[in-house]
């Protein structure tokens, strides 16, 4: 083995590293909730270092020789045939035998990149416990904002939105259970609600709630068109029409939001007449 060899075998080695250590910090930021720009660092590094193995395989460690080989038109003699063979052997035992450890190395590599695709492949099933897909909307609880104060239908024009959440839910220990259970309140005319009959009392006054999770992807539902009153989801432009229950009118998106049931209290408070109409974000949470 030359040095031009050895220098590829080291590096060809400290790329398959790399790519585990990318494998690794995806499965660990997958499972830890991480920012989606981590998770595409960690998953990138993995494949990019796979990739620089490769070329490093290919230039400095795959034989470069040019070999000729004339063409018989008839079969080859039986000496000639046995050296090719031999030929062929040893060319195997070069490129493999050699390096048999950083061959393992490649293997390890590639299943620590196949153990970390069943990060996001467990996403697409059932979820641990039932836990995604739930909040913490019941009937009582009463609509406040995400520093705890209480959601006044006076303070909400007609036309205006409110990201609201269920009291006794917010705060820095209840941050992940936020994101399920925060809820669009908006405003509109009573008159242009178009609910369905089992709904009629879900929005007194014209004051209606849905969850602020997209059905498709997850995505804050975070915009309100007030024109056409309709809600958007920023990701992939999922749109509902806010005055007949959520349902989908533009997008990828596949089911209405569901409909937190509201009631007006005599101090102008609101609060829930119920749970959430149907389970938190995509279908595939649960």
């Amino acid at each position: 083995m030359n040095d031009r060899e050895r220098a590829g075998g080291r590096l060809a080695a400290a790329f398959l590293v790399l790519s585990i250590a990318g494998s690794v910090a995806f499965a660990a930021g997958f499972a830890l909730d991480a920012s989606t720009q981590i998770l595409g660092l960690g998953l990138g590094t993995a494949f990019l270092a796979l990739a620089g193995t490769l070329v490093v395989w290919s230039r400095m460690l795959m034989p470069h020789e040019q070999v000729a080989d004339p063409h018989h038109p008839l079969r080859s003699p039986q000496p000639l045939r046995d050296e090719a063979t031999a030929s062929l052997e040893e060319g195997a035992e070069q490129i493999v035998g050699r390096r048999r450890w950083l061959v393992r190395l490649g293997y390890a590599a590639l299943g620590f990149l196949g153990l970390a695709a069943l990060f996001p492949i467990r996403s697409l099933g059932p979820s641990p416990a039932g836990k995604v897909g739930r909040s913490n909307w019941r009937d009582g609880l009463r609509l406040v904002r995400e520093d705890g104060r209480l959601v006044r239908a006076g303070e909400i024009d007609t036309g205006s939105v409110v990201t609201a959440f269920p009291e006794g839910f917010t705060g820095r220990n209840n941050e992940n259970a936020m994101a399920n259970d925060a809820v669009m309140l908006v405003h509109v005319d009573a008159s242009a609600l178009q609910l369905p009959a089992a709904r009629a009392d879900w929005a007194p006054q014209g004051f209606i709630a849905y969850s602020k999770v997209c059905t498709h992807a997850g995505c804050p539902v975070a915009l309100y068109r007030q024109g056409p009153q309709q809600l958007f989801c920023p990701c992939h432009q999922s749109t509902f029409n806010v005055l007949d229950g959520g349902s989908v009118v533009f997008g990828p998106a596949a089911r209405a939001l569901p409909q937190l049931p509201l009631a007006l209290e005599a101090d102008g408070s609101l609060r829930a007449g119920g749970p959430l109409s149907d389970a938190v974000g995509p279908d595939t949470w649960g």
